[in-house]
C-alpha cells in the first residue's frame, strides 16, 4: 500500500475533529493498530470522542474509507475517514462509543496480566540476524514495537543477545526470552517507533 511519507499530498479536506465529534472530548496519546484493504500498521492517536477518533498514520486513508481500528489486542472499533489532512485524519465511528468508559478499559487492561502490546503479522517476511553463534536466517511471524517472534533453524536459546536487520535495512539490537523448537520470542533494546511500523509493507522495502 502506498503511505504519506515523502509524497507531497496536499490538504484533501480541511474540516477538523471537532466538527464531527460531540463536546466530550478526550485528548490522548495512545496507539492504534489500523487495518486498511489488508494493510495493517500502527497509528498514533491525538483526540477522541464518542463520536470520532483524530489520528496520524503514515498509511494514505481515503475519504469514505472503512478503518478497523484496534485500540487492543481485545477491543476493536469500525470508522470512516470524513476528514483528512496529509497524514492526520478524523475518523467516524460506525457506532457511538462511550468515550470515558472505553479509556477506563484500556487503562485496567493495560495493567492487568492480560495487557499485550500491538503486534503486526508479517507473514512471509525474511530477516538476518546476528550473534556470537554467527549468521542467522530468520523469518519474522509478528512483530511490535518491543518485541518479535521468528522462526530460525534452533540455533536460538534464551538469553542470547541478538542484531536483527529487517529487509528495508533497519537493524535492532534485542534478547531472546524464549525458544521453543524453531521459533523464539525477542524482546527489542532498539524499541521501534510508530512510524516504523506504519505500514506492514514498509519493512519488506529492500526484499528481492
Amino acid at each position: 500500500m502506498a503511505t504519506n511519507m515523502n509524497t507531497g499530498l496536499g490538504r484533501t479536506d480541511v474540516r477538523r475533529v471537532d466538527q464531527v465529534c460531540d463536546a466530550r472530548l478526550a485528548t490522548v496519546n495512545r496507539i492504534a493498530r489500523l487495518v486498511v484493504d489488508g494493510e495493517t500498521g500502527l497509528a498514533r492517536l491525538h483526540r477522541l470522542s464518542n463520536a470520532a477518533v483524530e489520528l496520524s498514520s503514515i498509511m494514505i486513508l481515503q475519504i469514505g474509507h472503512i478503518i478497523q481500528v484496534d485500540l487492543s489486542e481485545t477491543i476493536s472499533k469500525r470508522a470512516t475517514v470524513v476528514a483528512s489532512d496529509n497524514d492526520r485524519h478524523t475518523l467516524l465511528f460506525q457506532h457511538q462509543i462511550d468515550c470515558a468508559e472505553l479509556l477506563r478499559e484500556l487503562v485496567a487492561e493495560a495493567r492487568s496480566a492480560r495487557a499485550r502490546p500491538l503486534r503486526l503479522t508479517t507473514p512471509a517476511t525474511p530477516a538476518v540476524g546476528r550473534s556470537t553463534n554467527g549468521l542467522h536466517q530468520l523469518e519474522l511471524g509478528n512483530i511490535s514495537q518491543r518485541g518479535m517472534m521468528v522462526r530460525h533453524n534452533g540455533s536460538f536459546q534464551e538469553g542470547l543477545r541478538v542484531w536483527v536487520q529487517l529487509p528495508n535495512g533497519r537493524e535492532c539490537r534485542g534478547v531472546v526470552r524464549w525458544a521453543k523448537d524453531e521459533f523464539a520470542g525477542l524482546e527489542l533494546i532498539d524499541i521501534l517507533s510508530v512510524n516504523e511500523l506504519g505500514a506492514i509493507s514498509e519493512l519488506g522495502r529492500g526484499m528481492n
